[in-house]
């Protein structure tokens, strides 16, 4: 598994038993997480810190499902739901795999194009 990749057991609405859910933390996620909140970047920002990272789990969780040819099975709501019963250790490995996030060479480069704009 990559860096920017993690598993959690997780219980699940509607499911009597922890389900693996993955979670890929992928430019695509962030693009999952924008369509959701239907905001651009600069407006997501402003969301509130809690519900940016929620909306991002769920698109990194819907991402790792989409990616692998299934259908996603739960909502924001249900992953906010688990990750507040999720322990303390577990939160911790989802952090972490955000914190590697991965992004393609083509957005990396408009990013850098768009701090030398600014300067």
């Amino acid at each position: 598994m990559e860096r920017w990749q993690t598993q959690l057991r997780l219980r699940i609405r509607g499911i009597p038993w922890r389900v693996k859910v993955g979670f890929d933390y992928e430019w695509k996620a962030w693009l999952l997480a924008y369509d959701i909140t239907e905001t651009d970047p600069a407006e997501f920002l402003k969301l509130d810190i809690d519900r940016q990272v929620i909306i991002l789990a769920y698109g990194a969780a819907a991402w790792h499902l989409m990616k692998h040819g299934k259908n996603v099975y739960f909502t924001p709501e249900d992953i906010a739901e688990a990750l507040l019963r999720a322990t303390k250790e577990e939160n911790n490995q989802l952090v972490a795999a955000m914190a590697y996030a991965r992004w393609p060479e083509w957005m990396r480069q408009v990013k850098n194009d768009k701090k030398k704009e600014e300067t």
